[in-house]
């Protein structure tokens, strides 16, 4: 290969001494190099012309297929590294807990499939904290939903449904679907300040005065406190798989959803490994759109 690009530099800089230079090569090395190569095509491929390197009438025809050889290694070379790249290593994945419950899961469980031995860290944070994580490196990706992270890129997954859950015995039961202003005065659990988004998603569609008895950092606690009718509250439609037999889930008559997807520094600038993870996370979330009754909603 190096015959190849031995004689594509000395045509393009004009020079076997320049060539030499460039590859690394003494001006004798280069030199033989090249009428090696011309001895084994058969005939000239260069003429020097006004103290410059020009190509043979006959090296003019043979040269693209040089390049293309050339060029055929370097695609080679890079496709290599980054099939390394794929080989060893490890991310770091941030994640709501509404997306580490229900599709982060399908995600990781096809990933490791293919790449077992790149180790995943999976951590759920404060919806706050995301933009801090990311800058510092702590985290590599963020599986969140959209907001104004300003300096990353947010890419788009699809569309989750809001919902108000319930005790079975709750009189909100008799709604098909919840108008948000049913909410005013009744029992209210609060996600804690920065553990989310969701209520404030459900009050700028149409505001609501609720009487907050509790506030939790954990959807799973708040689940548990609804079960004991202790009054409802606003969660992703990711989480009703989870619901026990006595809670029960309504849509919001308004249609409030939010917008899912990942946040990330650089797409350009990122490894192999997470372009991989990125390809394989909408890989999963096409399947998912796809099925019956999923409660995934298209863009």
């Amino acid at each position: 290969m190096i015959k190849y690009r031995a004689l594509i530099q000395a045509i393009e800089l004009g020079s076997i001494t320049k060539a030499a230079k460039a590859l690394g090569y003494s001006q004798p090395g280069v030199s033989h190099i090249i009428d090696s190569l011309e001895e084994k095509i058969g005939f000239p491929l260069l003429i020097k012309s006004n103290n410059r390197l020009q190509l043979t009438n006959t090296g003019k025809k043979l040269f693209p297929y040089f390049k293309k050889i050339v060029n055929a290694e370097d695609d080679m070379l890079s496709m290599a590294k980054s099939i390394n790249g794929l080989m060893e290593g490890s991310i770091y994945i941030g994640a709501q807990n509404s997306m580490l419950v229900n599709l982060l899961p399908k995600i990781i469980a096809k990933f490791s499939e293919a790449y077992s031995s790149i180790e995943l860290n999976i951590q759920e944070y404060p919806f706050e904290n995301f933009a801090a994580l990311l800058e510092s490196g702590d985290i590599d990706i963020s599986f969140m939903s959209e907001s104004n992270i300003k300096g990353f890129e947010f890419h788009p997954l699809f569309k989750d449904s809001l919902c108000l859950i319930m005790n079975k015995d709750h009189p909100f039961t008799a709604y098909d679907k919840i108008p948000v202003s049913s909410l005013n005065g009744c029992d209210f659990i609060m996600p804690a300040p920065g553990w989310g988004d969701i209520v404030s998603i459900v009050s700028g569609k149409k505001e609501f005065s609720a009487n907050t008895k509790y506030y939790t950092t954990s959807d799973t606690a708040a689940i548990a406190i609804v079960a004991e009718n202790q009054g409802v509250y606003i969660m992703s439609s990711l989480h009703t798989s989870l619901l026990p037999e006595n809670v029960v889930f309504r849509e919001f008559e308004e249609d409030i959803s939010r917008v899912m997807g990942f946040a990330i520094k650089s797409l350009k600038n990122t490894t192999p490994a997470i372009l991989e993870f990125i390809r394989i996370a909408q890989q999963v979330v096409e399947t998912e759109l796809k099925k019956e009754g999923s409660i995934l909603r298209p863009l």
